[in-house]
């Protein structure tokens, strides 16, 4: 099913160590979610990786492999039917000390993987579907 009208690709990194996913809280949404955003015309969905993790949360990051692709047909927070495609890379970050939340993020957190995938973190619903999916072998 593909939505009529608003057509939405958006790219960032996951990036996780020690069993624990970087995410963020910004001024519009209620949850957390990963990092990343939409892809400007011309560039790769690489390109726009790297580009909103540095506009997010000041993080230089080096792409490892891509994930799964995860499809929505509605805006999570406001209900608006459109089609959004979600390309994520699993990413290492190479600037740890210097990430900071950058407006209008207004949070960056490590969240406990088991616990996501388990159904606690107040985490929007494609991250969660993303962990269960990504990583199923988790206890």
């Amino acid at each position: 099913m593909v939505s009529e009208g608003k057509f939405i690709v958006a790219s960032g990194p996951v990036i996780i160590e020690n069993g624990k996913v970087l995410v963020t809280k910004d001024s519009k949404d209620p949850f957390y979610k990963l990092p990343g955003g939409t892809v400007k015309e011309g560039e790769s969905l690489e390109e726009g990786c790297i580009r909103r993790a540095k506009e997010e949360i000041n993080a230089n990051v080096e792409i490892v492999s891509p994930l799964r692709p995860n499809i929505l047909y509605e805006n999570p927070k406001t209900k608006e039917k459109m089609t959004i495609i979600l390309i994520n890379y699993l990413s290492k970050l190479k600037n740890k000390k210097e990430i900071k939340p950058i407006p209008p993020n207004q949070e960056i957190k490590w969240m406990s993987l088991a616990d996501i995938k388990n159904g606690g973190g107040n985490v929007s619903p494609n991250v969660r579907e993303l962990i269960k999916k990504e990583f199923e072998n988790l206890k």
